[in-house]
């Protein structure tokens, strides 16, 4: 959510603001939020620039998402009215400009201490026309300063880096990778993406990426550790668009039924990468589809990590992806989908699957779109556990393993 609303005095009932129930409708595990607008032109559009203050709403916002437990990154931007008006866009070149910066940190690690997990540095500070940018060298010096301000008033805090936006556009991925290559890198604990805004196989400008997609987050992290990085990594922002909440700056438009299929297999696909996976898309809690697939996920993906398991597949259909998840020592959890273009009715593919040393295991099939949960025939040999003629479809069937 951005910003954490600047609701006049009195505030509404914390609990009835969007800003916290949707977090709390949907089962999402964590929230990234801003106490002031993420974006430059909303800044100057509205006149409400940073302030030393936090007001009583967004103090009961902040509580109650930890009340809930939910995890919550806020996000560090800086708009003076004085210094950032018109197209005096922030660049943090000036020593005046990163003082002030570093004050209105501190300001907010100190407030929002023991409540607030992880903090990050600027929204997108590559973004849009050259005007716009904070050039690469000046972002990475911001962060080396503000990295000692941030641990001395919270050492327990951990502070987030990255956060290029779109990584389709070449500009983009150049400058993620200039932060990732650089002398930070062993002071940050988590590197943030906003990797997949519409993407899928259905459009040609997009599909190459939406299929090189693993690859590009493999890649992210080989160069981050090879460069002493070895903390965790956000995917932010992920959406699909309906006619219900289009943006002509994201690739074509879905069904409800089609945006949450794709919703699905975003967030797994960063699941199974190791990444934190963080949704948007003004609206999205609103399209029922949408809602059921990520209730459905943040339910059943609860506590699970990335594993690899020893899983066979067996199918006419060639474009079946799977990834294999460790909840515990007696649960472990498969995803799959045909990777093709997703339509609002998929009939299946069988898929016959063989799971090396679960023998002794159950099995039960979770279909995260239509809300269910069934057990399955299984049968054994040699220790193996043999799933037959199971239905893969367009979108992520979950399959929970108990022993």
């Amino acid at each position: 959510m951005f910003p954490l609303d600047r609701h006049p005095l009195p505030c509404p009932k914390w609990d009835e603001d969007w800003s916290f129930t949707h977090i709390r409708d949907l089962g999402l595990k964590w929230a990234r939020l801003s106490v002031d607008w993420m974006d430059y032109n909303q800044a100057q559009s509205t006149g409400q620039f940073s302030q030393p203050e936090i007001n009583a709403c967004q103090d009961e916002i902040v509580s109650g998402l930890v009340a809930n437990n939910a995890t919550i990154m806020l996000v560090i931007v800086f708009w003076d009215e004085t210094l950032h008006v018109g197209e005096n866009y922030p660049r943090y070149q000036k020593e005046e400009e990163i003082q002030r910066y570093l004050d209105h940190a501190r300001f907010l690690v100190r407030h929002f201490k023991g409540q607030v997990e992880y903090y990050e540095i600027l929204n997108e500070p590559v973004n849009g026309p050259p005007q716009q940018h904070v050039e690469l060298a000046d972002y990475i010096n911001l962060i080396r300063r503000v990295v000692p301000v941030i641990r001395e008033e919270d050492p327990e805090a951990k502070i987030v880096a990255g956060g290029a936006t779109d990584l389709r556009q070449e500009y983009s991925r150049d400058y993620l990778f200039g932060v990732l290559q650089s002398d930070i890198m062993p002071l940050v604990d988590a590197v943030s993406v906003h990797p997949m805004y519409g993407s899928s196989p259905q459009y040609d400008d997009v599909r190459q990426y939406y299929y090189d997609y693993p690859s590009l987050l493999q890649e992210i992290k080989n160069v981050a550790s090879a460069h002493g990085f070895s903390g965790e990594y956000f995917a932010e922002e992920m959406s699909w668009r309906t006619a219900a909440n289009p943006n002509p700056y994201e690739p074509g438009g879905y069904s409800a039924t089609v945006a949450a299929k794709y919703y699905s297999r975003g967030i797994l696909m960063n699941l199974g990468m190791d990444f934190w996976a963080g949704i948007g898309g003004e609206g999205y809690d609103e399209i029922p589809p949408i809602v059921t697939v990520v209730q459905n996920l943040a339910g059943n993906m609860a506590g699970a990590i990335p594993e690899s398991l020893p899983l066979t597949i067996e199918s006419e259909a060639k474009d079946i992806v799977n990834y294999g998840f460790r909840v515990n020592n007696q649960t472990r959890l498969v995803a799959m989908w045909t990777d093709g273009v997703a339509v609002d009715n998929d009939p299946g593919v069988p898929a016959n699957l063989t799971l090396s040393g679960f023998a002794r295991w159950k099995a039960s099939a979770i279909d995260v779109l239509h809300g269910f949960e069934q057990p399955l025939i299984t049968s054994n040999d040699n220790g193996d556990l043999m799933i037959s003629a199971l239905l893969a479809k367009d979108y992520p069937i979950i399959i929970r393993l108990s022993e």
